[in-house]
């Protein structure tokens, strides 16, 4: 495992996110997955753990406790967590949050922990309820080894915060991947990190898996012709490209089975990343892709509790991976996949509720229908 040096903390490049860990019927986490996850994780080096107060239908924190705090030694990994921003309305609800967290994860300082989903409908409330300078003296009392934050929102308003309370920001983690890079501007988000000299964590950095599987045939072709050589999969062109950034320090990986651990671990076990060739042809597969794959989707759920019962994200996914194939499918499959899905567009009551939970602001009622008119002229 490659490791990165933050001040004077040795950091592992690929980090276990426990957002898309399995769940069972009832919604809860799966405790020995998540066992075997974590144990192989540590196995194969990795060191740093990120969860957050709602993940998992609110138990990330406490699967983390009851896998990794109480079977394995404090020291041996390095365990982050976040202030869910939008739950905090006045300065004296940080702390009771912040303790909460501690007590659901079982620990007494977190290694890591940021401000979390920082964006626009938020900002108001991080001055108002003096979040930063708050957390900040958490820190001074040992409670927080290092302070960052999590960013959804436009290069403008990253570039506020930092000004604002960049002091207290020693990394910024954001959504990144080559696809990204230009697809919305992600790179506008990194340059400003780089701006102000901070160290940058990757999240999404498969968008949501799409990047292992690479639906675009372009990018497909691009890839197996530039990794035929080091025999690398579509998986290390996204790692690597992303390793090639200079002030990318770690990347999280919302793995849930344990052979993608291992098989994404290989790649940082390598003895160097990517050539400058291969990093360039993962930057054309991306451009490639971009021209195919239009929703902007990366299936984190977070719109999930529509009234309606209908699956967003995996309507989403399933309609990525058909227009990248250029609906070239079966008519039977074709319709079965859809009629599969459930609930649509048609059953949709335009409440919103989804729209304004969305990181990547998709207008989702309305990518519903444009999706269901495709699906009818098919």
């Amino acid at each position: 495992m490659r490791y990165t040096d933050f001040q004077g903390t040795k950091v592992s490049k690929l980090c276990l996110g426990n957002m898309r860990f399995p769940l069972d019927e009832k919604g809860d986490p799966v405790f020995e997955t998540a066992c075997a996850l974590v144990d192989e994780s540590l196995r194969q080096g990795i060191s740093y753990f990120d969860t957050a107060y709602t993940y998992l239908n609110g138990k990330g924190e406490e699967i983390f406790r009851r896998s990794l705090v109480e079977r394995h030694p404090r020291d041996s990994f390095q365990l982050t967590s976040k202030l869910p921003t939008w739950l905090i309305e006045k300065e004296a609800d940080v702390i009771p949050k912040f303790e909460e967290q501690l007590g659901r994860c079982g620990v007494d300082y977190f290694d890591f922990y940021l401000v979390h989903d920082i964006e626009r409908d938020w900002f108001d409330s991080l001055e108002k309820a003096n979040i930063f300078p708050t957390l900040a003296k958490e820190k001074e009392a040992g409670r927080i080894r290092h302070l960052g934050a999590s960013f959804h929102c436009s290069p403008v308003l990253l570039r506020e915060c930092l000004e604002k309370w960049g002091k207290y920001i020693e990394f910024v983690q954001l959504q990144l991947n080559y696809l990204d890079w230009d697809y919305i501007n992600a790179k506008a988000l990194y340059k400003v990190a780089d701006d102000f000299g901070k160290t940058v964590v990757i999240m999404e950095p498969l968008r949501g898996g799409t990047l292992s599987r690479m639906p675009s045939a372009e990018g497909r072709r691009i890839l197996d012709e530039a990794g035929r050589e080091h025999g690398l999969s579509y998986t290390d062109f996204a790692f690597g490209w992303l390793e090639s950034l200079p002030r990318v320090g770690w990347i999280l990986s919302g793995m849930a089975e344990t052979e993608q651990v291992v098989q994404n671990a290989a790649f940082f076990s390598r003895p160097e990343g990517l050539s400058k060739a291969e990093v360039d042809a993962a930057f054309a597969a991306g451009k490639a892709m971009a021209q195919e794959v239009f929703i902007p989707c990366t299936r984190c759920n977070y719109c999930a509790g529509c009234p309606q019962g209908i699956k967003i994200p995996k309507i989403f996914s399933a309609y990525n991976e058909a227009c990248a194939k250029d609906f070239v499918y079966l008519w039977g499959d074709l319709k079965q996949i859809y009629a599969e899905l459930g609930p649509n567009a048609n059953d949709c009551i335009e409440c919103g509720a989804c729209e304004k939970k969305c990181p990547q602001h998709i207008a989702i009622p309305e990518m519903l229908k444009k999706i269901d008119q495709k699906y009818s002229e098919l």
